[in-house]
């Protein structure tokens, strides 16, 4: 009877040679190791024959031509920011221990192929091995627990609140228009999605960041029948929806993950003083995705998707120095540890973005001065560039006028700051000569872009409350310590301008609030003194006072062009600022005012000093 013998066959269904010299795989062949897992005999134990070639090599290859070992998730590069296994690697640098001992003995690495010639290696977890493990091997029985009630909860609660489809529509257009354009955090190529999940939170944190916007004020429902909310409910609903999800693990997409959680912090508002350090707090969160990823290991440019990683680094570099102007925080991320040229980042993004950058690079200059032990016994001034030159250099001549404006707000700001007198004159009648010009000037340029030229048109990112906080801060000190009554007067009318302008943005930001709260208060109480004092002295009708008090206890938002006269009008109530030059209005303050405690938190407001503490002063002043 005649024997029959059965030829093995590859993947493709052809047969395989009987006397095939078999062949180490790339991996083997470059460490020079006898190589066990691309023989044929590894089809016999059981490999699947998907695995092999019909050539000997079990090995597939990513992009970048690196091969990757059999039963292994398919790593594609590990610069791809796109990339949906992206999520499942982790990157161990080679001064962990570790990384050796994985190098040599896991068959499923791959070396960083940075252009700074490596600095660790990529270690994958095999899908099949995640999915054939108990959950409770890999987190701990509580743990699973909470998370388990977090998604059963998410997608009953959390996920359906999106706006309507009409709503959406006019949401998304806004964002796309005149903030996407500044800070494009969530990508052009991620802002579709297929998944569920993915699909509403990004509705999600577009109409949360959208809401800011005056025209987005008829749009804001999360029910197609229900009634139109207030910004503060609205974002505070979003908010909590977008949290929650992130929480119950339901994100596995690092990529999307980091984009989600810098958006937040940016977007994000508190509401209370237990949630103040939450969007710091997402910040180090998104920063910790992206040293997990190992975003900032640059790559070759012919990588896949490296233009779409280097914006996206560029986007949490720019949002680190935002938070530590913010809320007072040390930066977490620091150019020496970046393997990309930054300049070189910056100079590819888009116009707009690329002039943000640019204003941030600025910033970041800036913040040296306020690091501890970076006092300076002398005054000291960083010298900044022309805005006009500045738009040009980035080629942004075409932008729209109102995202140049809000740009130049955030430009104004960081001139504000740009100036560090010796801490002995920061309380004086007279700082130096060259912060007191700069100041004055930046801090009038931003109270009128605000309040009068593109009012309700700007982009309204978090920069456009902060720049008016700023300005606040630097009329009230022109109002506080001025010795001249013409400056008093001005700075007192330039100091109710802005408190006007924040309080028409303190229902979206929760420093617009808090700010609002301790100037009214001082205006209060300025009211109250210089009533005492006219009764004291008779040089001002006294009955005026009363017919004008309660206009100061109700500050209308403004709503038209003339919103600033609401306030300036204030003016003409106290010529007794212009008539005694040696009056000092804050001493007649009530003794149980706590001036120390105003003076700390608007003047420190130009020092970085007491940025991280705005719910402190929200208890205080209610």
């Amino acid at each position: 009877m005649a024997m029959v013998r059965f030829i093995e066959s590859d993947s493709t269904g052809l047969p395989l040679k009987r006397k095939q010299v078999a062949q180490a795989c790339a991996r083997c062949r470059r460490r020079k190791k006898r190589c066990f897992h691309s023989h044929d005999g590894d089809i016999s134990k059981g490999s699947p024959p998907s695995l092999t070639s019909g050539e000997g090599d079990a090995t597939t290859r990513n992009p970048t031509g690196h091969p990757i070992p059999p039963r292994c998730e398919p790593l594609r590069s590990p610069n791809d920011a796109q990339s949906p296994e992206r999520h499942a690697s982790r990157f161990v640098g080679d001064l962990s221990p570790e990384a050796i001992l994985m190098e040599a003995t896991s068959l499923c690495s791959t070396r960083d192929v940075s252009v700074r010639g490596g600095l660790g290696i990529w270690q994958p977890r095999a899908l099949d091995v995640d999915k054939a493990a108990s959950p409770l091997s890999l987190r701990s029985p509580s743990r699973q627990a909470v998370q388990d009630i977090l998604r059963v909860y998410v997608r009953s609660h959390c996920l359906p609140c999106c706006p309507p489809p009409s709503d959406y529509v006019v949401l998304r257009r806004i964002y796309f228009d005149k903030l996407d354009t500044i800070f494009p955090i969530l990508g052009h190529s991620t802002i579709q999605s297929d998944e569920e999940i993915k699909e509403k939170v990004l509705k999600q944190i577009v109409s949360l960041a959208a809401a800011s916007d005056p025209e987005a004020s008829r749009h804001l429902r999360l029910n197609p029948e229900g009634p139109v909310l207030s910004r503060h409910d609205f974002c505070t609903l979003l908010s909590d929806a977008i949290q929650t999800t992130i929480d119950a693990g339901l994100i596995t997409d690092r990529i999307f993950l980091t984009r989600i959680l810098a958006a937040l912090s940016l977007y994000m508002q508190p509401r209370s003083p237990d949630e103040a350090d939450i969007p710091a707090l997402l910040n180090g969160r998104a920063v910790h995705q992206m040293h997990t990823l190992g975003l900032q290991m640059a790559s070759e440019e012919s990588h896949t998707n490296s233009q779409a990683t280097r914006s996206l680094l560029c986007c949490l570099w720019a949002l680190d120095r935002l938070n530590s102007a913010f809320y007072g925080r040390a930066c977490l991320i620091h150019e020496r540890d970046i393997g990309w040229n930054l300049d070189d980042c910056i100079a590819t993004q888009a116009p707009l973005f690329r002039l943000f950058l640019m204003i941030i690079g600025l910033l970041d200059k800036v913040i040296g001065l306020y690091r501890p032990g970076s006092r300076r016994e002398k005054e000291f001034i960083i010298e900044l560039p022309i805005f006009e030159q500045m738009i040009i250099d980035a080629g942004a001549v075409r932008a729209s006028s109102s995202c140049l404006a809000s740009l130049e707000i955030f430009y104004h700001s960081v001139a504000i700051l740009s100036s560090q007198s010796p801490s002995e004159n920061r309380s004086t009648a007279l700082p130096a000569p060259a912060t007191n010009s700069r100041r004055s000037l930046a801090a009038d340029r931003i109270t009128s872009i605000v309040g009068r030229e593109f009012l309700g048109q700007l982009s309204y990112l978090p920069i456009i409350p902060y720049g008016v906080s700023l300005s606040l801060s630097v009329s009230y000190r022109k109002m506080r310590h001025s010795n001249i009554p013409m400056f008093r007067s001005r700075g007192k009318q330039s100091f109710m301008a802005n408190t006007s302008l924040l309080k028409s943005m303190d229902d979206t930001f929760w420093t617009a609030k808090t700010t609002v709260a301790m100037a009214e208060q001082v205006l209060q109480e300025m009211d109250k003194a210089v009533a005492s004092i006219t009764q004291e002295t008779g040089l001002v009708d006294a009955s005026k006072k009363g017919e004008s008090a309660p206009r100061d206890r109700e500050l209308p938002p403004p709503s038209a062009d003339d919103a600033l006269n609401n306030y300036n009008t204030h003016g003409a109530e106290f010529p007794i600022l212009e008539e005694v030059s040696d009056l000092d209005v804050f001493g007649h303050f009530d003794p149980t005012f706590d001036l120390g405690a105003v003076d700390a938190a608007l003047e420190g407001n130009l020092d970085f000093g007491t940025s991280s503490n705005w719910f402190d002063w929200q208890q205080l002043w209610g």
